[in-house]
C-alpha cells in the first residue's frame, strides 16, 4: 500500500506551455483539487502590506477566478485579513474551495505559472511543498503568445523572456530542491499521456488508476511559424532562448553551433 501524501504541490514554469492541460488532467484524481490561477506568490510585494491586498483584491481577472470557484468577495476578504503570510492564505483559501467544490480532495495543488517567480518564497513558506515544471518548445511558446488568444505578448523579446525566466529561475530551484522538482516536456505529455500521467503520480506518491484518464485525448500544437514571423524574427527567437533551448534539447548547443 503506497504511503499517501497530503502536501500541496505547484505547477509553475513559463505561460502558454500547456499548464492548464496538465492542471485539468491531474484534477480528474479524485483526491486532488485545484481552483483556477490565484497568483498569490506572483507579486513581489511583502504580504499584508496595501500594494499586495490591492493586486490580489482587487485584480479583475482574479475576481473572475474566484467566481469560477464558487469563493465570493466577501469570504475572500475575510480569509485575507486573517491571514498572517501567503501560505496561510493559501491553506484557508484551499480549504474553503474544496469544501465548495471537492469536498472528498484530500490534496490540494495550484496551476500558476508565473508564481514562478515566487518558488523560493513557497519552498521556505511551505516545506512540503513540491514543484511541477511543464516545458514546452519556445517557438511554440512565442508563437501561441503572438496569436494571442488567452493573452498577446508581440514583442519578441518579451515573449522569449517569459520562456528564459521561467527555464532559468527553475534551473536554480532544481539544484536547491533536487527532490522537490519534477519536470517533463508538453511534447512528451500529449503524445504518451498516460505514460507522462503515471510517472507524474508516481512524484506525487498518488496512485495510478488509468481507467480515470482514458477520456482524455492529446496531441502536441505546433504552430506555423514562418506563417507568424520573419526569418529575421525567427532567428532572433532562436538566439535569444538557445541557451535553455539546448537544455531542453530544442535547439542545438551554442557551442557546437
Amino acid at each position: 500500500m503506497k504511503l499517501l501524501d497530503n502536501s500541496p504541490f505547484f505547477i509553475v514554469g513559463c505561460v502558454r506551455s500547456g499548464t492548464t492541460l496538465l492542471r485539468d488532467v491531474l484534477r480528474c484524481h479524485p483526491r486532488l483539487a485545484a481552483p483556477e490561477e490565484t497568483h498569490f506568490f506572483r507579486w513581489a510585494e511583502p504580504f499584508g502590506g496595501i500594494p499586495y491586498r490591492k493586486m490580489v483584491s482587487d485584480n479583475r481577472v482574479l475576481k473572475r477566478h474566484r467566481e469560477l470557484d464558487g469563493i465570493g468577495e466577501s469570504d475572500f476578504l475575510k480569509i485575507l485579513d486573517q491571514s498572517l503570510s501567503r501560505a496561510d492564505l493559501y491553506r484557508r483559501y484551499m480549504r474553503l474551495y474544496i469544501v465548495t467544490n471537492k469536498p472528498g480532495a484530500r490534496r490540494w495543488f495550484d496551476k500558476t505559472p508565473q508564481n514562478v517567480y515566487g518558488s523560493a518564497m513557497i519552498a521556505s513558506e511551505m516545506p512540503g511543498a513540491r514543484f511541477m515544471h511543464i516545458v514546452r518548445h519556445p517557438l511554440d511558446v512565442v508563437s501561441s503568445l503572438r496569436i494571442g488568444k488567452v493573452m498577446k505578448v508581440q514583442n519578441i523579446v518579451g515573449a522569449c523572456n517569459y520562456w528564459n525566466e521561467a527555464a532559468g529561475i527553475i534551473s536554480v530551484l532544481k539544484r536547491a530542491y533536487p527532490q522537490r522538482v519534477y519536470e517533463l516536456k508538453y511534447e512528451d505529455f500529449t503524445v504518451n499521456p498516460l505514460i507522462e500521467i503515471e510517472k507524474m503520480l508516481g512524484f506525487l506518491r498518488e496512485d495510478f488508476d488509468p481507467k480515470l484518464y482514458r477520456h482524455i485525448k492529446t496531441e502536441p500544437r505546433r504552430h506555423e511559424h514562418e506563417k507568424l514571423f520573419s526569418e529575421q524574427e525567427l532567428s532572433q527567437i532562436q538566439r535569444l532562448c538557445r541557451q535553455w533551448g539546448a537544455h531542453y534539447g530544442y535547439f542545438e548547443d551554442s557551442e557546437n553551433a
